[in-house]
């Protein structure tokens, strides 16, 4: 802290009078305000993949499957005693709360589907390290999935957890 009468002090009290445009070159004669200072609200930020499936969930017929959550994977299936790599899909979990109907999907596109599993009470599904998982479709086949994050992970296995909960408490 100076004390008073410093030139400091004198720059300080210089500094407050000063018009905010004027440090950075931007005063004129004509301009009387700080017209360049202006608040501009930000946009409205575009419609994220949850708010569009909740606009789906929304147009869907009574008992339709709507998708709950959506992310790619890179799928391995257990063919042969190892787990052979399928490339990157698409991971869907999908349901009807009211209906409680959930299943998981592995898809190619929205026309190819490559696997599917019912979720159900004795639905097996487990997390892994390393953002993996593994479960077995209906056609008992065991899949291996490798998420790109650990939030992709972690929110796709907390979808998978909820809709297992919704179903009841285990027998």
């Amino acid at each position: 802290m100076s004390a008073p009468g410093d030139s400091s002090d004198y720059q300080w009290k210089e500094f407050q009078g000063a018009k905010l445009a004027s440090l950075f070159g931007l005063d004129q004669e004509g301009n009387q305000g700080n017209e360049s200072f202006q608040y501009t609200a930000p946009k409205q930020p575009k419609k994220s993949f949850t708010s569009a499936a909740a606009t789906q969930k929304a147009s869907l017929p009574p008992g339709a499957l709507a998708v709950l959550f959506a992310t790619a994977v890179q799928a391995f299936r257990y063919i042969n005693g190892q787990y052979v790599k399928q490339g990157k899909l698409g991971a869907a979990v999908l349901g009807n709360h009211s209906t409680k109907e959930y299943k998981l999907l592995l898809y190619l596109s929205q026309q190819k589907q490559v696997a599917a599993a019912k979720i159900h009470l004795g639905f097996v599904f487990t997390v892994q390290p390393n953002n993996y998982c593994t479960f077995y479709d209906e056609q008992r086949q065991n899949w291996s999935l490798m998420f790109e994050s650990d939030k992709a992970s972690s929110d796709f296995c907390k979808e998978v957890s909820d809709t297992g909960a919704d179903l009841g408490p285990h027998l």
